[in-house]
């Protein structure tokens, strides 16, 4: 394919993606729940999930592949739980209450503080929240591992592929939703989940958000899952991790991140800034030009790595803590071939 043509398309792609379709991309939610499975020390926990890192890595994917094929509905209510714009407010990340409901009680109908002139209308479209969402799947996962201890084990070839077993429905009620918590983990790994400024417009960067993590992450060689957990294996320990509230974690973790957003923009091989201009009320962007992701990738390598492995470092704790809570249940039992291929839209809690 001749360059020119390839830079059209690739504009064309980032031009017409919204913010809300954006995330790590595919195969870098699927490398952080990979090597999820690999951190977690939880020994039983750790050697179920290891048989499953395909399996976890494919949940992850899922409310980008396959929720947000559904209905509008479905991509309304769940569409706020990937990202997290603080500046809309006018409050820091610290001082964000960890109550939803109070966030809603407080600041709808006050001024857009990134814009005087506009009133806040929906707080979940506006702020996000990809903490709430995370919490709200760690709890569903607790449930689930809560209980498998009261459950009966499957006695027999056929109770073990008996999906409506209590057992067997507790246990994959739990790994399921530990791995639907991932990508929300993911999403706060990303910088430009944390920030108004999601694509780089307002600092002449447009396009950077897909470029960042679809283009960029598509550079790996097959060691991508392997670079991951090493990063994660060399921290002793990590604030974001530290914290007595799912909700706080998540806080931390977006406060380290979005202070990397000027770390991306710097190493962004931009040759052409982008354009944003405001016409007839519609927004018409032109997305910046920059060098092939071939060319950038050495540079941004080392930054990739340790922001996806701040996620599955992050995410192997969550998934050692609902077990740990949980009483350590027995897990050897569960023998079902059942895939969660589909898994049913869930929809927010906290609002």
């Amino acid at each position: 394919m001749h360059k020119s043509v390839l830079s059209f398309l690739v504009g064309l792609m980032l031009l017409t993606m919204s913010s809300t379709s954006l995330a790590w991309g595919g195969r870098g939610h699927h490398a952080i729940c990979d090597a999820a499975t690999h951190l977690v020390k939880s020994p039983q926990l750790k050697e179920f999930l290891l048989h499953r890192p395909h399996t976890m890595g494919h949940l992850c994917n899922i409310p980008d592949i396959y929720w947000k094929s559904l209905s509008s509905e479905s991509r309304k209510l769940g569409d706020p739980g990937h990202y997290i714009n603080v500046e809309k407010i006018g409050v820091s990340f610290k001082d964000l209450p960890a109550d939803y409901k109070k966030i809603i009680e407080t600041y709808t109908g006050k001024p857009n503080k990134q814009n005087e002139a506009q009133t806040l209308f929906s707080i979940p479209d506006e702020l996000g929240s990809n903490w709430w969402r995370a919490d709200q799947f760690y709890r569903l996962a607790l449930q689930g591992a809560q209980s498998i201890k009261s459950a009966d084990k499957p006695k027999g070839s056929k109770e073990e592929q008996d999906n409506s077993l209590a057992y067997n429905k507790a246990v994959y009620d739990m790994f399921v939703n530990m791995g639907l918590m991932g990508h929300f983990v993911g999403d706060n790994g990303q910088p430009f989940h944390s920030t108004a400024d999601y694509d780089g417009y307002s600092a002449g960067h447009g396009g950077i958000h897909a470029y960042y993590e679809e283009l960029l992450v598509g550079e790996f060689d097959a060691d991508i899952v392997g670079q991951i957990v090493k990063r994660a294996r060399s921290w002793k320990s990590q604030t974001f991790t530290q914290q007595k509230t799912v909700i706080d974690n998540m806080r931390i973790l977006s406060e380290v991140t979005s202070s990397e957003v000027k770390d991306v923009l710097k190493l962004d091989p931009v040759t052409t800034p982008s354009n944003l201009r405001i016409e007839k009320g519609m927004s018409l962007r032109t997305p910046a030009k920059r060098r092939p992701p071939a060319e950038a990738f050495k540079k941004m390598e080392p930054l990739l790595v340790k922001q996806m492995a701040r996620s599955s470092y992050l995410l192997a704790h969550f998934w050692d803590e609902i077990y740990k809570s949980a009483g350590s249940p027995d897990l050897k039992a569960y023998k079902s071939y059942q895939y969660p291929f589909t898994p049913d839209f869930i929809k927010p809690d906290y609002l």
